[in-house]
């Protein structure tokens, strides 16, 4: 059915015929949809507006009567007697004729005073609604309710009550008047009528939050159930101001239009016949009719004669020109009796021939722009893409000769790429800036197309080619500078606007093309500079990166660093380590969890727990807390400090952890040192002090056994102070690696003998186990000595006064065992032995003397010989071993 349609013209005007009529009666038919709805819509916004009207004037009267009830309530609080009360309700009765009764109950809620009364209410009858009692008394101001107040006059009303006070405040009772729903209803009738006068039938209800009437014209309806019947009620109930179309309790329609009433939870319902208020959009609808079939019938003539005159023409010039000819001469072999019309339809008709001719043109030169464009965009090469251009050029203007002439750095203008010219015109043609008489740097100067018929007079380049007309286009390029398009013909013809205009285009096609590839060699030039400042940037940033964290990482440190918030952001392995916790325990975590990891390694730390609270609530910022168990303890120095970036601003906090028990250990030691030392510097310096005075004093005479007793007392003691300064040189060398070492060969089973001679301790019981045929070693005899005596020593003094001598040979040294029976050494003390300054609990507790060097004298000496040096211990005696070297294969030989 389409293609029927779309291949006879016929049927396409009947259809524009049949669309325009179905268009008529649309429009008027929506037209009357819109009337009906603007006039439904006037309706109901003008009886929501009324309805509006009704509820707040019912809302003010309500207002107004709860007002005089708190001043009514106020006279009552100062009235005396009950009788004085009754008279004030009289006045207040007759001055409000919306009040049908007025009440006055005492502070429990029976009734005392009540007014008018006819004998029907007497005082305690029961008030109701009762709630409304309570709300009164629980309630700020005057509270409202719909029923009976007093169940024996079963009058319904508006009941409303006041909670009384005197003037200190104290509750009195509760003053309530019952207001009439006839009364309330009355100016809805008036209403009601003044509307019917002006044609309008309306019916207005209001309701309460119950759905139950309680003002209308209808008397006989209040206080019934309607919210059934008044559609859009329920949603003015909750505050919602609707306007529906719904049936009545006639069964006819209405158009409901409901509104709350402010401040009571009432609703306003006013109603208006639909019929009624829509009757001129059955006038209309019938006018509309009527219309309709005017157009129908004068549409029809007007067809008629349209097809004729107009209709059957246009049908043999689309059918002729149903396709652009290829050429202009199809186009002037066709012939027509239209062409001949003197009217529009023929003007049509030459006017599509001009067009087809037009078209044609168009066309090509279309298509040629068309490819230059892609040339241009999807090439980079400016010599191939202008190359294109000027063959394009010569194709469309008809020239026989083209050339794009560019500046050189001199300003000169040179050949970037022609067609149609000769080798030697290429290379030979050069033009100066100040050499105006060319039509190129003139068209520069200009700013504007230069075109020049060449006669014989010029001698140029151009006339020796054979060509007669010229015409220069300037192109001013901000990227790419100065671009020239300059074309030639053989003939001496001059170029129409027509030419000059598709000349321009190639031009700036030209000139775009040469910006392309300026713009993009500078763009990947500066891309490559950018490229390569990244990448510096980069690698720097990575290598300071990388450092910062090996730095942080390698540091013994623990260090911790915190969001603002006191989230942790990074912990070290040094943080991990001192806090026991794992690096993926510690990140991401708050830093209540290292406070808490802290507080369970202190527990049996007195007061470690109270240092840990005021480092964490931050009353300090740096302290020293202790860990661990009584007898192995850790002190860890805390330093709390802020994180601020380059503009001062605080972006978070940094926790520093130390781990200072070796220091403070070294304190300790060291200040025994002192005192140790000084006690045994002073020892022997008081023995030569007193015996050379003993020797020196004129009064006594000694005998030579005495005088060589005391002088030999001297030599030993002078002796024992030489080595103890002697030890601590040799420290001091060993450390500084200035320690030298008179190395010979030597026998352990000598260098023993000679140690237990020196120590001179005849009752102590000195087990010697050494294997046969031990080899030689190369020591230091005297510095050898010196490690065994100590370590004898030390077996002694820690021991019972046995110690057990051993030694055995291994592949390539000699190891030397020396055992005591002492009490043994706690395991957790084992590692620091040798260290200087160094004495164990057990050895402060029992032996006050001692520097605590021994050990350590011991240790430098034997790894300044290559050795090693170790302690084990059991519950009973402690076992120092150390090893010596070898005396080397070939010396051994030699000294056998």
């Amino acid at each position: 059915m389409r293609a029927m349609v779309r291949s006879s013209l016929l049927l396409q005007l009947l259809s524009v015929y049949l669309l325009f009529v179905g268009i008529v009666l649309g429009v008027g038919a929506g037209f009357s949809i819109q009337v009906a709805h603007r006039l439904r819509a006037n309706v109901q916004t003008s009886d929501q507006a009324l309805a509006q009207e009704i509820a707040l004037n019912t809302s003010l009267q309500l207002n107004d009567d709860e007002t005089s009830l708190v001043n009514l309530g106020k006279l009552v609080a100062a009235a005396p007697t009950p009788a004085d009360v009754l008279g004030i309700f009289q006045n207040y009765q007759s001055a409000r004729v919306d009040v049908d009764y007025v009440y006055w109950l005492d502070p429990v809620g029976e009734l005392r005073v009540v007014w008018p009364n006819s004998g029907q209410v007497i005082a305690g009858d029961e008030f109701s609604p009762p709630d409304v009692v309570q709300r009164a008394l629980s309630a700020s101001g005057p509270v409202f309710d719909v029923g009976i107040a007093v169940e024996s006059t079963f009058n319904a009303g508006v009941i409303m009550a006041t909670a009384v006070h005197d003037s200190q405040g104290r509750l009195v009772g509760i003053v309530a008047a019952s207001l009439s729903l006839v009364e309330l209803s009355e100016p809805l009738a008036t209403v009601v009528q003044a509307q019917t006068q002006q044609g309008r039938t309306l019916s207005i209800s209001i309701i309460d939050n119950q759905g139950e009437l309680i003002a209308s014209p209808q008397h006989a309806r209040l206080l019934q159930t309607v919210l059934d019947e008044l559609p859009g009620a329920g949603l003015a109930l909750h505050g919602q101001i609707v306007s529906l179309l719904g049936t009545g309790t006639d069964g006819q329609s209405w158009l409901f239009s409901a509104v709350p009433v402010p401040e009571t939870g009432w609703a306003v319902v006013v109603q208006e016949r639909a019929s009624r208020a829509l009757a001129v959009v059955q006038v209309f609808d019938n006018w509309l009719s009527t219309t309709a079939l005017l157009f129908a019938v004068g549409g029809l003539l007007f067809w008629s004669l349209l097809v004729l005159r107009v209709i059957q023409p246009l049908h043999l010039l689309a059918s002729q020109h149903q396709a652009l000819p290829n050429t202009e001469q199809a186009i002037s072999q066709r012939t027509t009796q239209l062409r001949n019309r003197a009217d529009e339809v023929g003007g049509l008709s030459r006017s599509l021939e001009r067009l087809e001719r037009d078209g044609l043109r168009k066309l090509s030169e279309l298509r040629t722009l068309l490819e230059t464009s892609n040339a241009v965009v999807g090439s980079l090469d400016p010599y191939a893409v202008v190359g294109t251009i000027i063959r394009e050029a010569r194709r469309l203007v008809d020239v026989q000769a083209a050339a794009v002439l560019v500046p050189d750095k001199d300003g000169v203008l040179r050949v970037l790429v022609s067609d149609g010219h000769s080798e030697r015109f290429n290379s030979a043609l050069s033009l100066s800036p100040e050499n105006l008489a060319s039509t190129a740097v003139q068209a520069l100067h200009d700013r504007q197309p230069v075109q020049r018929l060449i006669d014989s007079a010029a001698s140029s380049l151009a006339y020796a080619e054979g060509f007669r007309s010229v015409l220069a286009i300037p192109i001013i390029s901000r990227h790419a500078g100065s671009v020239v398009l300059t074309v030639h013909r053989s003939e001496a013809r001059r170029f129409d606007a027509n030419a000059i205009d598709l000349l321009l285009t190639f031009a700036n096609y030209a000139t775009l093309a040469w910006e392309h590839a300026v713009l993009y060699e500078r763009s990947d030039e500066r891309l490559r500079e950018v490229a390569q400042e990244n990448s510096r940037l980069y690698q720097a940033a990575t290598d300071e990166k990388h450092k910062l964290a090996a730095i942080m990482g390698s540091m013994s440190d623990g260090l911790l660093l915190t969001s603002p918030a006191g989230m942790i952001l990074y912990a070290n392995i040094g943080a991990s380590s001192l806090s026991g916790l794992a690096t993926h325990e510690l990140e991401q975590q708050p830093i209540s969890v290292l406070y808490a990891a802290l507080r369970r390694a202190a527990r049996a730390i007195p007061g470690a727990n109270q240092v840990i609270d005021e480092l964490e609530s931050g009353k300090t910022s740096a302290a020293v807390v202790e860990i661990g168990t009584t007898m192995q303890r850790r002190a860890l120095h805390m330093r709390i400090f802020a994180v601020e970036d380059d503009a001062g601003l605080p972006i978070g906090r940094g926790l520093l952890l130390r781990d200072v028990t070796r220091e403070r250990e070294l304190d300790a030691f060291k200040t025994a040192l002192l005192a140790a030392v000084g006690h045994e510097l002073r020892t022997p310096l008081a023995a030569i002090i007193g015996h050379a005075s003993t020797l020196l004093q004129p009064d006594v005479t000694w005998s030579s056994a005495d005088q060589r007793h005391f002088l030999e007392t001297i030599s030993s003691e002078a002796d024992r102070l030489a080595q103890i300064v002697s030890n601590l040189l040799d420290l001091s060398r060993q450390e500084t690696g200035l320690l030298l070492l008179q190395r010979a060969p030597a026998r352990v089973e000598t260098l023993i003998a000679q140690s237990i001679a020196r120590i001179n301790a005849p009752d102590a019981h000195m087990q010697v186990v050494i294997a046969e045929a031990l080899p030689l070693v190369e020591v230091d005899a005297p510095r050898i000595e010196i490690v065994l005596q100590n370590l004898m020593r030390n077996a002694l003094i820690y021991g019972s006064g046995s110690v057990v001598i051993t030694a055995e040979a291994q592949p390539d040294a000699v190891v030397v065992g020396i055992t005591d029976d002492g009490p043994g050494i706690a395991p957790e003390e084992l590692p620091y032995v040798f260290e200087r300054f160094y004495r164990t609990h057990h050895g402060r507790l029992q032996h006050a003397g001692g520097t605590g060097l021994g050990l350590s004298i011991c240790k430098a000496f034997i790894e300044a010989h290559g050795g090693a040096i170790w302690a084990t211990s059991a519950s009973q005696g402690t076992t120092m071993s150390f090893t010596l070297p070898l005396l080397a294969a070939e010396r051994f030989v030699e000294e056998t």
